[in-house]
């Protein structure tokens, strides 16, 4: 594959039900796939609920990769409440009719808890930020072709046009962290938070410098 074939481009509307289908295959594989894809659904919905800037990666028609990014507009007041925040409520209220949507939507409540706990952390610290890169997912077969480093190398790009110069972004185990360590981002928070299992995530909060 020839990243010449690969293309990078503003997302569209129409590429929700893709970027949802990406969404599950790489993070919520496991379970019945009709509940995993409203997993999968409400994180995105979530996720465009914030996000200003958005970049997709398109291979042969098909949507491979996505970044979100948040930049910070200093307007004043809270993110306004969009059609995503509604698209997302919905969709976990659908997640409350089953044993296994509960797990799931319990999951993206520990993700946003732990989130907000390492941004706490990090304000305490005396660390400011002008952008957040929200997401940033790649279809596996897209994984060591270098589109990944494009799309980050892009939103970098839309964060310095609007004029941010520190950004930071959340991940933890269940991604691939060695690929922020390799761009020379700064790992700032780490939170380790057991399970019921006896097994154990590690939640991160890396930032940089434009």
């Amino acid at each position: 594959m020839s990243l010449n074939t690969v293309c990078l481009r503003p997302m569209r509307r129409a590429d929700i039900d893709a970027l949802v289908d990406l969404l599950r295959r790489t993070w919520y594989a496991d379970g019945e796939p009709q509940v995993q894809t409203m997993v999968a659904r409400t994180d995105l919905e979530f996720c465009l609920a914030r996000t200003t800037t958005a970049i997709v990666a398109e291979y042969r028609g098909r949507a491979v990769g996505v970044a979100l990014g948040h930049i910070n507009r200093k307007t004043g007041g809270r993110f306004p409440v969009n059609r995503h925040h509604k698209a997302a409520c919905k969709a976990m209220l659908r997640l409350m009719r089953t044993a296994e949507g509960r797990r799931g939507a319990h999951e993206l409540m520990v993700l946003g808890v732990e989130g907000e706990l390492m941004s706490a952390t990090a304000r305490r610290q005396g660390h400011t930020y002008d952008a957040e890169v929200i997401l940033l997912i790649l279809d596996r077969m897209m994984q060591g072709s270098g589109v990944g480093a494009r799309l980050f190398d892009g939103m970098e790009q839309a964060f310095r046009q609007a004029g941010a110069q520190r950004y930071f972004l959340y991940t933890n185990t269940g991604c691939n962290v060695g690929f922020y360590d390799h761009r020379g981002l700064t790992r700032r928070i780490e939170r380790t938070v057991p399970g019921k299992d006896g097994s154990a995530t590690t939640y991160y909060l890396y930032d940089s410098v434009l």
